[in-house]
């Protein structure tokens, strides 16, 4: 909630710096911005909250997480922007103003707090509550080398 907050307040500031009003059309990209703070946010949280718990600090958590979402979310964060990108070279000032500017400012916006700002507070939360990952198994596997399986299932 923090991360969506503060986004939709950088994102409309932001836009009032870039000369976008306020209209129905620059609404729509604020509440995008919604969408794009919470995607990335629930992702970094979600692969932090269930990282392994041996991990006993928080910034080997968020170590863990970011090793496997910084490409992927890097790669949303590109492909969306090319996707904005192209609205620059169109010909009606009115795409460049009301979409263009704040639809690249979001991506901007979002990424930054999503994946850079969320991983460094998390980093700060060492309370062990938070730490919903699943306990080893150590010693815990059957003797024909299957791996791990229930009682009583052969």
């Amino acid at each position: 909630a923090i991360t969506c907050l503060i986004s939709v307040i950088t994102v409309i500031g932001l836009s009032s710096l870039a000369e976008v009003n306020l209209t129905a059309f620059s609404v729509m990209s604020y509440v995008l911005s919604i969408g794009f703070a919470v995607e990335y946010s629930v992702h970094v949280t979600h692969r932090w909250l269930t990282a392994p718990s041996e991990l006993e600090s928080a910034k080997d958590r968020v170590g863990y997480s970011m090793s496997f979402l910084f490409l992927p979310t890097f790669m949303s964060f590109i492909s969306s922007t090319i996707g904005v990108v192209c609205l620059a070279f169109t010909d009606f000032e009115f795409n460049r103003v009301f979409f263009f500017r704040p639809l690249l400012i979001v991506m901007f916006v979002t990424y930054f707090y999503g994946c850079y700002s969320l991983p460094v507070l998390l980093s700060t939360l060492n309370a062990r509550f938070l730490r919903l990952g699943q306990q080893s198994r150590v010693g815990v596997s059957d003797s024909d080398g299957k791996g791990d399986h229930e009682l009583g299932e052969e």
